[in-house]
Parts: C-alpha cells; sequence; structure tokens
C-alpha cells in the first residue's frame, strides 16, 4: 500500500470510527461489546482491501458494507440470525448515509442522539411498529400480525416513520446551521 493511501486511510478511519459504531450498534443493540469487536474487524479488512476503494467519498458506505457482513458472520458463528429485511438495511443506509453529508453536528455520537431524539418524537403507532421491524428483527408480515392491522400498514408506518426521523434530522441541523 502507497503511504499516500495509508494516510488516506487512516484519515477516513479516524473520521468513520464513530459512525460505524453507531450503525453496528444499531445492528446489535444488546451486545455492545461485541459491536466494538466487529467495528475493528471492520477497520482490519478495510485497510487490507484499501485498494479495492474506487472513491474516497465512498468510504463510510463501503465500511458499513464491510461491517454489516461481519455482523452476520459473527452472529452465525454464535448460532444466532439477524433479519433484516432489504428495506430495513436500505431506511437505515439512507439515515446514516445522510447524517455522514451532514457537518452541523460535531459528533457520531450526536447524531445518533440526534436520531434517537427525533424517534422518540414520533406518534406511538408508529414508534411501535418501528421498535417491531427495526430493533426487534420482526419482518413486516409479523408485526401485521402482533398488531393486528394491515400489511400495508405496516409498510406505510414503517416509510412515514423513515421520513419524519430524515425531515427531523434535516430540520434540526439547518437550524444548527444557522446559528
Amino acid at each position: 500500500m502507497s503511504s499516500e493511501k495509508l494516510h488516506i486511510f487512516e484519515i477516513l478511519a479516524r473520521q468513520h470510527e464513530p459512525m460505524l459504531f453507531a450503525y453496528v450498534l444499531s445492528l446489535i443493540p444488546e451486545d455492545r461489546q461485541l459491536a466494538e469487536d466487529i467495528v475493528q474487524e471492520a477497520f482490519l479488512i478495510a485497510y487490507r482491501r484499501i485498494g479495492t476503494l474506487k472513491k474516497n467519498a465512498a468510504f463510510g458506505a463501503w465500511i458499513r458494507g464491510i461491517a454489516r457482513f461481519e455482523v452476520y458472520a459473527e452472529l452465525r458463528r454464535r448460532g444466532r440470525e439477524l433479519i433484516l429485511d432489504p428495506a430495513t438495511l436500505e431506511g437505515m443506509e439512507d439515515v446514516f448515509g445522510g447524517l455522514e453529508n451532514q457537518t452541523a453536528v460535531d459528533t457520531w455520537q450526536e447524531r445518533f442522539e440526534l436520531v434517537q431524539n427525533c424517534f422518540r418524537g414520533l406518534p406511538e403507532k408508529l414508534q411501535q411498529v418501528c421498535r417491531l421491524h427495526y430493533f426487534e428483527g420482526r419482518h413486516a408480515k409479523d408485526a401485521a400480525t402482533i398488531l393486528q392491522i394491515a400489511l400495508s400498514a405496516v409498510l406505510k408506518r414503517l416509510e412515514s416513520a423513515r421520513d419524519a426521523i430524515r425531515e427531523c434530522v434535516e430540520k434540526h441541523l439547518k437550524i444548527e446551521e444557522s446559528r
């Protein structure tokens, strides 16, 4: 690896470590130590593969992909499974990718707290469906059964929740930027 690539990797890793930890912790919130281990493993893998990264601006999405694969692999090794449908992962990627492009909030911990606060501001019916789907890893169909509502209602509530959280975050960041 050239010294230039190594230097770029060091900068990107330092910049993205808090975000990556928040991301991994959102996938496995019950095991903080495992999340820390997976983040370190993801950075080791990224270090070995940095030559395959085409655009430095894509580092965040790239390292999240590596970490997500490592989460799945580690849970399989432990006889556990993380069940997230593509829409859930896409929603998480939207939120983390959107936050990555913002600069008004100083740290990823603050950004993660901002998302949590925006989540808490959702109406209870949206929080309820998000808890089942995102936090407990239940399929939308299972959430519909538990809540005794139509699958289409669950999907609409999930979409509304993602949109509301995104709008809340954007609104907060615009207020911060104007200060």
